[in-house]
């Protein structure tokens, strides 16, 4: 059994945080066994209970309310499954060993998720890279191109009782876009 002041300093938690989980898990039915000041004492198992809690909460997958019934639940089982039979530090040992494998796992998709995004990022990168090639050749076909008359003709002369020529206006393309992007 531990004392509220150990598990605080072991998790390094404030012994108000360590108050606040303790309630939290009384009110899903956990019952801590007390000192003759009515202090709660802690087994390995609630020790572990409320350290899952923490990292639970720290990883922000979870709210503080659901950890807490996870955790509760999972205390509930232990008990369940073999009141007294089970070693305190069978139990304790085999608990941490499933939070390092779940912190692995973590892990683990964390750097999936990481890989993912790069991908991804390089994916909309090269989408960009097209869409902007693809603008610049819908901006060329677009732009106005002199007919062959209007190249051939003869350039005006400067004599002073000539008007200056029309400017030239290009045809509208009334293509649809793909059409005049694709040239058909």
């Amino acid at each position: 059994m531990m004392t509220p002041s150990e598990v605080s300093t072991k998790l390094n938690i404030q012994p108000s945080t360590l108050r606040k989980y303790s309630a939290l898990l009384e009110q899903e039915g956990i019952q801590f066994k007390r000192t003759h000041k009515n202090a709660r004492l802690y087994t390995d198992s609630e020790y572990i209970a409320i350290e899952s809690i923490i990292a639970t909460v720290h990883s922000g997958k979870k709210s503080l309310e659901n950890a807490v019934i996870e955790a509760s639940k999972e205390l509930k089982r232990d008990v369940a499954v073999a009141p007294r039979e089970r070693d305190s530090d069978t139990i304790a040992a085999a608990t941490l060993e499933e939070v390092k494998q779940l912190r692995i796992q973590l892990q683990q998709q964390e750097e999936n998720q990481k890989e993912r995004d790069l991908m991804f990022v390089e994916v909309l990168e090269k989408m960009q890279k097209k869409i902007d090639r693809m603008e610049e050749q819908q901006k060329q076909l677009l732009a106005p191109v002199p007919e062959e008359s209007e190249l051939d003709a003869s350039e005006p002369s400067s004599q002073e009782g000539e008007s200056e020529p029309e400017p030239i206006t290009p045809k509208k393309d009334t293509r649809s876009l793909w059409a005049r992007i694709w040239n058909k």
